[in-house]
Formats: structure tokens, sequence, C-alpha cells
């Protein structure tokens, strides 16, 4: 049987947007268990989040929690507020807990700098959940442009439009305040540039050298709330990105496309089952699990048969399988090279992709990374 590790979450309370799909997920396939908890900092918020997920050990704080789980836990989890994350991981790294966190993981080049300091590779585990590219169209996408499916690859499009700064979701309180407070990178481009960035990584395994970006701000809020980033990669290939919380109709329009010489690929985070392939003999298909795919043979990515659809809670689930695996290599063999886990030089590549963006927005021209 394959072990089960202990997690402790550090934020991810129920009255908060990342907390339920990372509990539920770590749980889902039996490889996690959440035995402690500083779920909020607001008391009742914390003991009610504790008893409805029947977790025994609850702290008022972080600090406590570390001290008194770090023999116990086998990794903690860290859900707070983007502007958290750093004081939290150095205090882990300092422990050499394991660290699971939220993207991402820093708001700054200069917070990534603090985290080096630290960081040692062949010591450290430090995962970043970056769950889209955890869906099996996504991975399958990835294996077809690895073979060459596609052809040369000429352009990938991505966009991420959310309404949610002109029509808030009535599901939660939003936004919340940390979410209203720019840096030098916008906190859009923390929020969800990070999650394109990683996507054409994940699917190119190649990074951008040189950025041209505008940035807007039509709502109430008077922060960045709309981006769009053009890239040009070493290789040729041309990037054009999307992002924005001021697009009505969109409640989180997750949209990939992906042209080569040979055939292109489009992808919708609302319909995760498809993905449409297009060729030059004219021809367009649209395959799903059901369909003959490399992604078939794991079982991960076939929990119900075909036609019963999984979506953003199982892409969740196996990424903290993949997480669990790299536990399993980390504590046995103390490395844990994975092709789904990403850890701080992607994350430090993520950030000097949106400062460069930042740059770009302000000289009005395109910065090199």
């Amino acid at each position: 049987m394959k072990k089960i590790y202990k997690l402790a979450l550090i934020g991810g309370s129920i009255n908060s947007i990342a907390g339920y799909p990372h509990f539920i997920a770590s749980q889902m396939d039996k490889r996690f268990e959440v035995t402690a908890g500083v779920f909020s900092r607001n008391r009742d918020i914390n003991e009610q989040t504790a008893k409805r997920w029947h977790v025994k050990k609850l702290y008022d704080n972080y600090q406590d929690l570390i001290q008194k789980e770090k023999s116990n836990v086998d990794a903690i989890v860290i859900l707070t507020p983007t502007p958290k994350h750093l004081e939290i991981v150095l205090a882990l790294l300092k422990e050499n807990i394991p660290i699971i966190c939220e993207k991402p993981l820093a708001n700054s080049k200069e917070e990534i700098h603090e985290i080096e300091k630290v960081y040692k590779e062949d010591e450290h585990f430090l995962v970043i959940t970056n769950n889209y590219s955890a869906y099996p169209m996504i991975r399958e996408l990835q294996e077809r442009i690895k073979n060459s499916e596609l052809g040369k690859v000429l352009q990938i499009r991505l966009k991420m439009p959310q309404e949610s700064f002109l029509r808030a979701p009535k599901s939660i309180k939003y936004p919340q305040k940390w979410r209203l407070t720019d840096g030098f990178i916008p906190m859009i481009s923390l929020d969800l540039g990070a999650h394109l960035h990683h996507l054409a990584y994940f699917l190119l395994q190649e990074e951008p050298i040189q950025v041209s970006a505008t940035y807007n701000s039509h709502s109430k809020y008077k922060v960045i709330d709309d981006v769009n980033i053009l890239s040009e990669y070493e290789s040729g290939i041309k990037s054009n990105m999307w992002l924005s919380k001021i697009a009505l109709g969109n409640r989180n329009g997750l949209h990939i496309e992906v042209y080569g010489t040979d055939a292109s690929a489009s992808w919708h985070q609302e319909n995760p089952e498809k993905l449409e392939l297009s060729y030059t003999n004219g021809q367009t298909i649209t395959i799903d699990r059901g369909s003959d795919i490399n992604m078939i043979e794991n079982q991960l990515y076939n929990r119900m048969t075909p036609g019963h659809p999984a979506g953003y809670i199982e892409s969740f689930a196996n990424l903290y399988n993949d997480i669990a695996n790299s536990l399993d290599d980390y504590f046995q063999k103390n490395n844990y090279t994975n092709r789904y886990i990403y850890s701080l030089k992607h994350a430090k590549d993520g950030i000097d992709f949106l400062h460069s963006a930042s740059l770009s927005n302000k000289s009005k021209k395109w910065e090199s990374i």
C-alpha cells in the first residue's frame, strides 16, 4: 500500500476560495490526511473549519503549528493570501518541513531572492500548486506537442477573462481586501497571469525571452484589472495572453489555443473533457477520455467511465497524487524529479516574466526577460 501522508494546512478556511478544493482534492485518492491546521485568524471561522473537516489539532497561529507539528506531519500546505507566503515559506524552510504552496510562491523578484538565499535544492521539498495543467486533456496536449503532432509550434494564445470586478460571484465575499492592493507586479498578474505563464511553459517547455505588455484599470477598485501580454521565444514561437476581471459574461474563461504547421489545438476550461484538433487537410476532430488518447491508461484520469465528466477538483486530485509520488521519492531518495511537479526555479521564471511585463507597461516598449 502507498503511504498516506499527514498534512497541516495554514490558511484555507471554509470561507476562502482555495481551502475546500485543496482539502477535498488531497483526500480523494487516500494519499493524504489533514491532521492539523490554522485556517483563519478569525477564531470562530478557524474553529468552524476544523469542526467541519474533522481536524483534531487546531492552532491559533502558524508559528505554534510549525513548532508543535513539525515532527508529526509530512508536509504543510500554504493557502494564505499571496502577501503572507514569504514569511511562512521562510519559516518552513528553516525547519526543513516539506512545503506545498498555492501559486504564486511570492509577490516579487525581491521576495524570490529572499527564498533563494535559504532554499537548498538537494535538501528542501517545495512544490507550487498549478492545478490547471493536471487536467487530462492538457496533459494529452502536452504529449501531442512533444510528439510533434502539431508540427512546429508557431504561436500560443492563452486567455483568462473573468467578470468578478464588475459582477462578483454570489457564493463568496469577493473581492478580498488583499486582492485590491497592487505592487510593481499587479495582483491580477499574480492571481491569473501566473496560471497562464505556467500553462504556456507546461505545453511548450520553453520560457519566453522578451515581452510587451499593456495594463488597464476600468473598475471601481482602482487597481489593474485588464492585462495584455505579447511574448516571443528564442525558437520563434509567438505568445499572446489576455487576463481580465472586467470581462462580463466570463465566469472563468480560461482558454488555450496552440497553432502549429501541421495542426492546431483548442481547449476551454469550462468544457475540460474536450480537446479540439484541426489539421492541414481541413479535418477537425474532438477527442475526450473515451478516445484513443495517451492518457487513457492512467487510472487517475479515469475515476469514472467516459461520459461522466471530470473537472476542477479531479484535476487538483491528480496534482496531489503527483505530489504524493514526489514525496515518496523525496523521503526515500531525497530527490523528487517529476514532469508534473514544479518548484522554485519555475516560480522564479514566472515572477521574472511578470516583472518584465510590468517594466514593459511602464516603458511602452519590448523588455527582455
